[in-house]
């Protein structure tokens, strides 16, 4: 059981554990790699691209951790007189092919996969002629995905929004299996030689839906949140294992120091049920507790917290977020 601590959501598995009539792994799984016969898509492919509105203004939208477009639908609806936007979905999320594991003894912290969908974002950019869009992030693996195009190609980008942004996990008080403080370099040794190979490997389908974010965590509209919670369990285990895996092998907190462009952190606080849920405290260690003292001192960044929403902020405050990012790019962009 040791191991299943080692991943903030997996700690309400402990108290589901006894619920379970199957077992947590399966010896004969290696969610490693891809299922026999799984159809790719090269590296460096995104899954899927949505296109809305006509507004003057591009926009790029990257969401992960099983999802893609789906949850940018109700903001592009809202705002295409304010924006042109292209939401991606990342290849192998919402129903979409992934790209061919790496080699085997590679590297989480390598972000083969992650760093080929920043490539994909950027040559997007460029193919379509967006005009310093503005980057927007979501949850998961659209966080790194999106910051990094911003880091990375400080060219393409006007502005970074990150929304329900993630930027690494850090528990909200010391285990034996997950110390408070790891450096990179003992995280991405963690998830090579441990969470990777001991735990994901063999983990089966109906444990990772009870150890994985539910309905709540999505949204206070439990209907909403069910939803969404199915659709980001809906992709094979090992497209899922690959994301988070490269997620918690990553750091970009370090990097926001040399972050060129506006930021704009829009972050859930959830409902106080959910806060007042002990077994829900892993939320703070990747939507709270990375961010503390971050932007301090940072020009032009904004951040906001919101009662009442979950990581599908954007619709739980649909008009709060709306009306933020609009004022945002106003005062900050040309």
């Amino acid at each position: 059981m040791s191991v299943v601590r080692a991943w903030g959501p997996l700690v309400a598995l402990l108290c589901a554990a006894r619920a379970l009539s199957q077992p947590l792994q399966d010896s004969t799984l290696n969610n490693l790699v891809h299922d026999a016969g799984y159809e790719t898509v090269p590296l460096g492919s995104l899954g899927a691209m949505v296109e809305r509105g006509k507004g003057p203004v591009d926009m790029v939208l990257v969401s992960g951790f099983g999802l893609g477009a789906a949850p940018f639908e109700g903001f592009m609806q809202r705002n295409a007189s304010r924006y042109h936007m292209i939401a991606v979905t990342l290849a192998g999320f919402e129903g979409t092919a992934a790209p061919p594991m790496p080699a085997p003894g590679t590297s989480y912290g390598d972000q083969t996969w992650t760093h080929a969908a920043v490539e994909a974002v950027a040559t997007l950019i460029r193919d379509r002629r967006l005009k310093r869009p503005v980057l927007v992030g979501h949850f998961i693996n659209g966080t790194q995905v999106a910051a990094r195009v911003a880091l990375e190609h400080p060219d393409l980008a006007r502005a970074l929004v990150l929304l329900a942004g993630t930027p690494w996990f850090e528990p909200t008080r010391s285990t034996p299996y997950w110390p408070m403080g790891l450096s990179l370099e003992k995280k991405v040794a963690m998830v090579d030689r441990g969470l990777a190979p001991r735990w994901f490997k063999t983990v089966t389908r109906t444990t990772w839906v009870h150890g994985n974010f539910v309905a709540t965590d999505y949204s206070p509209d439990t209907v909403r949140g069910q939803r969404f919670a199915d659709r980001a369990n809906d992709a094979p285990l090992p497209v899922l294992i690959r994301y988070l895996c490269e997620f918690h092998a990553s750091d970009i907190r370090p990097d926001f120091a040399t972050l060129a462009q506006p930021l704009l952190v829009i972050q859930p606080s959830f409902t106080a049920a959910v806060r007042a849920d002990t077994t829900r405290r892993y939320l703070q260690g990747y939507f709270e507790v990375p961010w503390r003292g971050m932007f301090d001192k940072r020009p032009h960044t904004q951040t906001m917290v919101l009662d009442d929403a979950g990581i599908l902020v954007m619709d739980d405050q649909a008009a709060k977020v709306d009306d933020a990012i609009a004022a945002f790019l106003k005062r900050e962009t040309k």
